[in-house]
């Protein structure tokens, strides 16, 4: 008789129980047919399809959000600030707690040795010496726990001007974006350019002339006082005005629409000579009241109430970006220069600011 190996025994014994199984009761499983086979293949495709459609959405939307993500986390973004204004303080922090551990633990090894000594344990101890060092150790402690209270002491005030620096950086966001609005109703506003010399007279608006005239502007507005010698002024640096192509434009502020109305009074010979020059244009129409109050606001939100009393000057570039904002005494060549290098590109010699501008 032939002995089979016990793992073939197993295997066969496996065979004819699945046999036994499947033909209980008269019953064959069925080999699984073309079309059936061709069900289920189609049903974990349309399945797989699905999760692969899932999980590109889900890729998709992660980086989405990761595009959408271009700054910090606002608790970073502090922290960040936080490191700016005080430098090492987590470092000092950090140092405090370890030299007070350290201290602390070399005070409770030298008391051990004291308690030894009182005891009788130990004779070896010199209990002066000892002495020192538990003076020398938690006088440490003491000392590192004062400048750790002193320094986290400090942490409400430097919350404080993070805060404020945080705030303050999402006002100046709101007063560079208003600046960018403004400037952008600042060129369909209109203006009376001179085309004659006896005072003819066209109107255009603000972006015709920077578009089309390559005009620059200068716009002053303030006090009557404020705007004539801001004139007269100009009127010295007319032929830099001419070789520039620079447009001034003056508003008195404090009249209200029947004296604007009716200014200047007279016909065009008995104006002032400063208000005589080809350069200087006037505006006229619906939109001006409302643009240089906006921009007088803001100057006295940055520089108090002086603005309102000292005037304020815009130099607008004939791109129609305004290049600079100040209040004060118009330091007209310095102002000119600077057209001319936003123009060119080239630095030139500037004389001593009279103006003092702002951001």
């Amino acid at each position: 008789m032939i002995r089979r190996p016990a793992t073939a025994r197993l295997l066969t014994a496996l065979a004819i129980s699945f046999i036994s199984c499947s033909h209980t009761n008269g019953f064959t499983t069925p080999a699984p047919s073309f079309a059936s086979t061709n069900h289920i293949s189609h049903t974990n495709k349309s399945q797989t399809n699905q999760a692969l459609q899932r999980s590109n959405r889900a890729i998709s939307l992660n980086a989405k959000e990761k595009k959408e993500s271009t700054g910090l986390a606002p608790g970073v973004s502090k922290n960040l600030l936080a490191e700016t204004i005080a430098p090492f303080r987590g470092l000092r922090l950090f140092f405090y707690a370890s030299f007070a551990s350290g201290a602390f633990v070399g005070g409770l090894i030298t008391l051990s040795g004291v308690a030894a000594a009182l005891s009788g344990v130990r004779s070896d101890v010199d209990l002066n010496t000892e002495y020192i060092n538990l003076a020398i150790d938690f006088g440490a402690v003491a000392l590192f726990g004062v400048l750790a209270k002193i320094d986290l002491d400090k942490g409400e005030e430097l919350r404080q001007k993070v805060d404020e620096k945080v705030e303050n950086k999402k006002k100046q966001k709101k007063i560079v974006k208003s600046m960018r609005e403004r400037e952008e109703r600042l060129s369909q506003l209109e203006l009376d350019v001179r085309v004659t010399e006896d005072g003819e007279t066209r109107r255009a608006s603000v972006g015709v002339m920077q578009e089309k005239a390559k005009q620059h502007v200068i716009l002053v507005a303030g006090p009557g006082r404020v705007v004539r010698d801001a004139l007269r002024g100009a009127q010295l640096n007319k032929v830099n005005f001419a070789m520039t192509n620079i447009l001034v434009v003056p508003y008195e502020t404090g009249l209200d629409d029947a004296a604007r109305a009716t200014k200047p009074s007279g016909g065009f010979a008995d104006r002032p000579s400063y208000e005589r020059q080809p350069y200087v244009a006037t505006p006229v129409g619906e939109g001006w009241d409302e643009f240089i109050a906006q921009e007088v606001d803001a100057a006295v939100e940055q520089a108090g109430d002086v603005a309102k009393e000292e005037g304020i000057a815009l130099v607008i570039k004939n791109d129609g970006k305004v290049i600079k904002r100040g209040l004060g005494r118009v330091p007209w060549k310095q102002m000119v220069d600077e057209l001319e290098e936003a123009v060119t590109g080239e630095k030139k010699q500037i004389s001593v600011p009279l103006l003092e501008f702002m951001e």
